[in-house]
């Protein structure tokens, strides 16, 4: 990919971060009417071609609104990664637990209730070496989707019930101790489609387990990156 300099990273992210908060298209005019870029306006539609040209983000019809690819996406969230702080989430934080509860499954309940009710989201955890899976915010999915159930989520809940199967799958992705991301079309299984998984490695009064949070491509990044990061 070519190098992209700060201002083509500003105009990806506020597109990205208008896609996830509305799902709608952002042209040049309406992005500079809302961000104050301090460039003109053939400026903009230059830099958004060149983020075009790198499959970062496209027209979905013939307009001059654009709306961004997976790959734009992944860009996105990288770069969430290395320059995310930490005072983007509220101190609601779980400490540390050692020695609290006396069984696994009691310690993942109460981290991923945290997690779950902290982020109006999925949140699991899950220790394969014990066969130990617990998941949080069903309720959250459907409360967000209740005019329709479409196959995506039932697939996605299917995922969750298959307890050996989703633990397998986080054991043969890379996922790293601090946060890791994966995409639908990049490593989770092709039947899920337009998904995103957020999640880390730990470890669990001597066990080494996952936390994490799966949703659609369009959560809250960084709130969410962010939640997960404090939990642990």
């Amino acid at each position: 990919m070519k190098k992209i300099d700060q201002r083509k990273i500003q105009i990806l992210k506020i597109i990205v971060e208008e896609y996830i908060r509305t799902g709608d298209i952002t042209g040049s005019k309406s992005l500079l009417k809302k961000h104050n870029l301090q460039v003109s306006p053939a400026t903009v539609r230059n830099d958004m071609m060149g983020l075009e040209s790198m499959g970062l983000i496209f027209q979905p019809y013939n307009s001059a609104g654009r709306l961004p690819t997976p790959r734009g996406i992944r860009v996105f969230v990288d770069y969430l990664m290395e320059t995310l702080p930490n005072i983007l989430i509220r101190e609601e934080n779980i400490q540390k637990m050692t020695g609290k509860w006396d069984f696994l499954d009691n310690i993942l309940y109460q981290i991923v209730s945290q997690l779950s009710s902290t982020t109006h989201e999925i949140a699991f955890g899950c220790i394969p070496t014990e066969g130990v899976l617990c998941y949080r915010g069903i309720s959250h999915l459907l409360k967000k989707n209740e005019k329709e159930i479409s196959p995506e989520i039932m697939m996605l809940i299917e995922m969750l019930e298959e307890k050996y199967t989703f633990m397998d799958l986080l054991e043969h992705l890379p996922v790293m101790s601090r946060v890791s991301v994966f995409f639908s079309d990049e490593s989770l299984p092709s039947m899920i489609q337009d998904t995103a998984l957020i999640v880390k490695s730990v470890q669990i009064q001597g066990h080494t387990g996952y936390l994490g949070i799966l949703w659609s491509l369009k959560m809250d990044y960084a709130f969410n990156i962010a939640s997960l990061r404090q939990i642990l």
